[in-house]
């Protein structure tokens, strides 16, 4: 029997947003969330905290960049998820108070989430929309009130490797493209199955059980979704390995199984 939660939502099937959140040591999940993410902890030897930390920490940085070095002043930040530490609005308006941020996720539980948080700021807007729909993502964006007439930051952040093959991933990121105005630049970062395939698959079963499917891909395969894009410096690599400060600690299990970068639109 389904359970629901009083906002009308499944707490008996594990949920990616909230999974997130309990990577993050954030606390709104359940048991169902939490006993598929210690599946994932314990598949991954324990990395995979470690990934999700390295994965905010690359959002950071790539934000600050776009903000501070390259003046973008509009973020559409995709499969957002559910609201945390350093949120893309609040990284972006430390560098330009200006920046205008508009979120969409399809989880109606993020969405209660995020409008409670958001609510009142009128340079941050929220969207319930699906990702997989382009046209009509940057339509809703538009009417939020970002401009297509000048360059956006598109961030698809931990959120490609849960559209599957089937859906095609590259035709989607190629559709954001065209749309796009000159100068805009995307933010991608991917889960990478070249090192730990076999790990990576076992993961795939266990989110095969949550409300989305999880595929790593080849690097080949992630660095394929910036075609038509000019790479930014140091191209797509390991989230570590991006830009990284001098604070930096080193990573405990070495090599990270998750790729970022990002790519300008000319």
């Amino acid at each position: 029997m389904t359970k629901q939660a009083p906002g009308g939502f499944d707490v008996t099937q594990p949920n990616v947003a909230r999974m997130y959140d309990y990577y993050l040591g954030g606390k709104n999940h359940f048991p169902a969330d939490r006993a598929a993410a210690e599946r994932i902890i314990e598949l991954s030897d324990g990395h995979v905290r470690e990934a999700v930390l390295e994965n905010r920490a690359f959002l950071g940085r790539a934000v600050r960049y776009l903000a501070g070095e390259c003046g973008i002043r509009q973020f559409l930040d995709l499969g957002a998820g559910l609201p945390t530490q350093g949120n893309v609005h609040e990284i972006a308006m430390k560098e330009a108070p200006d920046a205008l941020v508009t979120y969409v996720d399809n989880d109606a539980v993020v969405a209660a989430h995020a409008r409670a948080l958001l609510e009142g700021d009128p340079r941050v807007r929220f969207l319930l929309g699906d990702l997989r729909r382009p046209e009509e993502i940057l339509a809703a964006a538009s009417e939020s009130g970002l401009s297509f007439e000048r360059p956006v930051a598109l961030l698809m952040v931990a959120c490609l490797h849960f559209v599957p093959d089937e859906e095609d991933p590259e035709g989607i990121v190629a559709a954001y493209r065209e749309l796009l105005p000159s100068g805009s630049h995307l933010v991608i970062s991917h889960a990478c199955s070249d090192p730990v395939p076999e790990a990576m698959a076992a993961a795939g079963g266990v989110y095969g059980r949550a409300n989305a499917p999880f595929e790593a891909r080849p690097a080949a395969r992630i660095a394929g979704f910036f075609d038509g894009f000019d790479m930014v410096d140091p191209g797509a690599v390991p989230l570590n390995e991006w830009r990284p400060e001098l604070d930096a600690l080193p990573l405990r299990g070495g090599f990270l199984p998750v790729l970022g970068g990002v790519g300008r639109r000319p």
